[in-house]
Parts: C-alpha cells; structure tokens; sequence
C-alpha cells in the first residue's frame, strides 16, 4: 500500500471511531477552559409525549436533582424534565479534542517511511494506537443517560448546587454567539 493510500486509510479508520458530540458548535469550552465556563453542559433527552413516539428535548443543562432536569432550549423557555420520565439521552460536558489525537496519528503514519522495512510494524503500530487514543478521546466529554444517580448531573449544570431560592426562570439566557446548527462531530 502506498504512504498515500495508508494515509487515506489511517484518517478514515480514526474518524470514524469517533463519538457524535450533540452540542451546538461554539457552545462547548476546550477542556481545559471547561472548569472556569460559567454556562451548563449540553444535554440531550428523549422523554415519550402522550399518542406519539418520544420527542428529544436538547439544551443546556441549568440544574439537575434526584427527581428534577431543568434544561434551556433553543426555545429559551427552561423545561423541568421529571427525571422518571427520561429514556436515553447524553451530556457533552467540553469538546473533545480528539481532532489533535488523530492528527497526531496521521503525521505519525507518515514518519513511518523513514522506518524502510520496520514500516510494516511502525506504521500499523501508529494505526492501533492512534485509533484507540481519538476514539477514547471523543467518548472522554460524554455522559450517557440515564446516570446511577441523576443527582450527579448537577456538577455539569449552570447551577451546580441546585436552583437559587427565588430565581425566575424566565429571566436566564442562553450562553451568548452560538450556532443553532447541531453536530459538531470530532
């Protein structure tokens, strides 16, 4: 196989190891920003609405308790989702940087033709390890729902520590310059 050829390949086979990432793109900090944002991570839910199949409720994640998800939507009208009701659904707490990893890879690939003969242990060393490290790297921002204890989401919320006494609802905006179109994909 041609260093083109195994290039195309190696690219291929790291992105798609990839995990979807259903946050708005621009809404997410990097990880490293992500302790210091002041907003809530990104939730997606499926709840059943009653006479037809069950509807995605996405958004950011203002506050979450044992029995309670309050979510902003695009709608900008926060939601209180009975966690009892919620089917499946994830969080994207930051935005994976696994774009780097396989980056990484790629150019790793590609220094293996320095290697002569030792290619055809470097080059597929490259492949499996780069696979494995971008597809852990997608997965690291992602929670899947529903959690052991929904209780735990809170870290991720807005408010962290539940819902301020006397807080009006109607009064919190969405975070500021993000793009309405979904998938940021890594």
């Amino acid at each position: 196989m041609s260093a083109t050829k195994g290039l195309v390949f190696a690219t291929l086979l790291v992105t798609t190891a990839c995990a979807y990432n259903p946050a708005p793109g621009g809404f997410l900090p990097g990880p490293s920003e992500a302790g210091q944002d002041g907003y809530g991570a990104w939730i997606e839910v499926g709840v059943p609405v009653a006479g037809r199949s069950d509807t995605t409720i996405t958004g950011e994640l203002i506050a979450a308790s044992a029995d309670t998800l309050w979510i902003l939507p695009d709608s900008g009208r926060v939601a209180a989702v009975p966690t009892r009701t919620v089917r499946n659904g994830q969080v994207a707490r930051y935005r994976s940087e696994a774009g780097s990893v396989a980056g990484f890879t790629a150019l790793g690939v590609v220094s293996t033709i320095s290697n002569g003969a030792f290619l055809l242990l470097t080059a597929p060393a490259w492949l499996i390890t780069g696979i494995v490290a971008s597809s852990n790297e997608s997965h690291a921002p992602l929670r899947h729902l529903p959690p052991r204890a929904w209780a735990d989401l809170a870290a991720d919320a807005r408010f962290p520590q539940g819902l301020p006494p006397g807080i009006d609802l109607g009064e919190i905006r969405p975070k500021p310059g993000i793009r309405k179109a979904s998938a940021s994909n890594p």
